[in-house]
């Protein structure tokens, strides 16, 4: 796999700390500010102190990116859902676009009962967090 192969990678995480949404739009902003410089794209959800997140772009750099995310100290309990190369980009509009739970709700409310943490939902998670981009 070279440096320049395009991977993505996907993991589900709860917040050490319940996130005010003033907090989340800053963390949300600086990443898609990141991400673009970077050649990055992916979808950020939380809900319930629950991150769901996919990563998408050059392998390295979304490599360096996941060891930044495992370190730190806002998540805990950090699982990795899936880790693969791809040929084409699920969200190549988006730098980052995030989810609040309040968006969940209204527009795919059947994430609402999947991200929880709970391993057996990975695979559903994984699934609605990939059709979020239709």
């Amino acid at each position: 796999m070279s440096e320049s192969t395009l991977i993505s990678v996907s993991y589900i995480s709860k917040a050490t700390q319940d996130m005010g949404v003033l907090a989340l739009m800053r963390l949300t902003d600086q990443a898609a500010q990141r991400n673009k410089k970077l050649g990055i794209s992916g979808v950020l959800f939380y809900e319930n102190q629950h991150f769901g997140q996919i990563l998408e772009g050059p392998r390295s750099e979304v490599l360096k990116i996941w060891e930044k995310i495992q370190a730190d100290p806002r998540h805990q309990q950090v699982r990795l859902l899936k880790m693969e190369e791809i040929t084409a980009r699920s969200f190549p509009a988006w730098s980052m676009r995030f989810f609040l739970a309040k968006e969940i709700l209204e527009k795919m409310p059947s994430l609402t009962g999947v991200l929880d943490g709970l391993p057996e939902h990975d695979i559903e998670l994984l699934r609605l967090m990939r059709a979020s981009a239709e």
